[in-house]
């Protein structure tokens, strides 16, 4: 049963029974989707659609449907924790590749067989996910989150406008330099897939 923000958001202030599961069943999958196309970590994007309800029911009371979306707060709210989330984890530390002993390191040797099973069109398809997520991963920050917002959550220009603070003519120009550099990035991967 799909329930508009402004009777969700009353219910949450009066502490209705079963506001919080309608919540859940609204906005826990695109709130998911969202995390984990930003950080690429299913237990980092479970953990912080928890931590977004648990901060939602904590300060809905101060929450006025008028100055911002419910959908568009929610969403902030998520964005935050995940930054606070890298920001305390310093998870952006980067190793270069000349730095890896590929015959001895555990991580890359060993018990693996790589390849080895055809998997068929399921490892297709999982493969062209994976080169999608690597792409996305590997756009500017501002880019890739309005492009998660945009085609992955399928929110209007005007609502990222709002939720990003910008002009809607920002979002559009970092909309239209994410899909230029995802296609640059998908076709470098094919490219490098045909080669190797």
């Amino acid at each position: 049963m799909q329930v508009g923000d402004a009777e969700l958001v009353a219910s949450l202030k009066k502490r209705e029974a079963g506001a919080v599961g309608i919540m859940l069943e609204q906005y826990s999958d695109r709130l998911y989707n969202y995390l984990y196309y930003h950080s690429g970590d299913h237990h980092l994007a479970e953990d912080i659609v928890s931590d977004t309800f648990m901060r939602v029911i904590e300060k809905i009371d101060s929450f006025e449907l008028r100055e911002v979306p419910f959908k568009a707060w929610l969403f902030r709210i998520a964005h935050n924790l995940l930054v606070d989330n890298f920001r305390r984890k310093n998870r952006f530390k980067q190793v270069s590749l000349q730095d890896v002993d590929w015959d001895t390191d555990p991580a890359v040797s060993g018990g693996s067989d790589w390849g080895a099973a055809d998997g068929g069109d399921l490892a297709e398809q999982l493969g062209q996910r994976e080169d999608l997520t690597t792409a996305i991963a590997r756009l500017p920050e501002e880019q890739r989150h309005i492009f998660i917002l945009r085609f992955i959550e399928g929110f209007e220009l005007e609502a990222v406008a709002r939720m990003l603070d910008k002009s809607v003519s920002a979002v559009k120009s970092l909309q239209f330099r994410a899909v230029q550099n995802l296609r640059r990035h998908l076709s470098e991967n094919a490219e490098y897939g045909r080669a190797g």
